[in-house]
């Protein structure tokens, strides 16, 4: 959360707005990676900080109990945060920048942010939550761009194909 790359505190501000939304009043935030700080920011959410999780197991099991997962990343490439919440059929939202729209596309397996916008993140925030809610097929939809572009085979194939090219030049 001290990273200024990764956008925390952008994700504050959303945060903030997005907790006077009606769909706000039943959510709960989730952080890992870091543990509370001694001066948490009120996010105007209930907030549960778990802190590192070092194993698979714990990883898919909070990935896969929350709703939607936000990189607030301002500077990323291919992040492996969004790969693995998206294993787990976990939309995500992130601004519209590096690596993300390789992953993410636009309304239809989550979010893509116009960048750096406080009011399209909780926008994304809010697409995501209303979607997901009455839609299970989107979770599947989620969970397979993962299979379909960055399973291991598909990632061996393009090893093999771009392989290939470099022997044949």
């Amino acid at each position: 959360i001290s990273d200024k790359r990764k956008g925390f505190e952008l994700l504050v501000s959303a945060l903030r707005k997005f907790s006077q939304s009606e769909i706000s009043k039943n959510a709960e935030l989730v952080i890992f990676g870091a543990m509370k700080p001694q001066n948490a920011p009120d996010l105007g959410l209930k907030t549960t900080y778990i802190g590192k999780l070092n194993d698979y197991i714990s990883l898919s099991l909070v990935y896969s109990a929350c709703d939607l997962f936000v990189s607030p990343s301002i500077e990323d490439n291919l992040p492996n945060t969004i790969i693995e919440a998206m294993s787990c059929g976990t939309p995500c939202v992130a601004f519209n920048i590096g690596g993300f729209p390789d992953m993410i596309e636009h309304e239809k397996n989550g979010y893509l942010v116009e960048p750096f916008s406080i009011e399209d993140l909780v926008r994304g925030i809010s697409w995501v939550l209303e979607t997901s809610k009455n839609n299970q097929k989107f979770g599947e939809s989620v969970r397979k761009k993962v299979e379909n572009d960055f399973g291991l085979r598909k990632i061996a194939q393009n090893y093999i194909e771009l392989y290939e090219r470099i022997i044949r030049k």
